[in-house]
């Protein structure tokens, strides 16, 4: 996962095309310590998948733009540019399976 810096949100999500996954959480939440878990297990099954961070502690413009209502979330952006917003991490599978869903095709574009 990577970590976006508070100052370089807007210039991040901008300048990205296709899908995008951003996890959004807070330090000391530890039901984000669990999702951010989840997470990476579920990266590390797609190459194709590159998900980025955001401490919303640092980036309150953040949850305004994207109407964040709580955290963990994750953020997902469709190839269409509609964005998606998830709160609920069920499982690591579920997380998986989502995440596998929005970058289908992606890893064609990476070889």
């Amino acid at each position: 996962m990577i970590e976006w810096a508070a100052r370089d949100w807007r210039r991040e999500i901008d300048g990205r095309t296709g899908p995008l996954a951003l996890y959004v959480y807070t330090p000391l939440c530890g039901t984000c310590a669990v999702a951010r878990r989840m997470l990476a297990v579920a990266e590390a099954s797609l190459p194709e998948v590159a998900i980025f961070t955001a401490n919303i502690n640092v980036m309150p413009g953040l949850a305004e733009a994207y109407k964040i209502e709580s955290v963990p979330c994750l953020l997902l952006r469709r190839a269409d540019g509609a964005w998606d917003r998830v709160y609920r991490f069920g499982s690591v599978v579920e997380v998986r399976e989502r995440l596998a869903e929005l970058f289908k095709g992606e890893e064609e574009r990476h070889d």
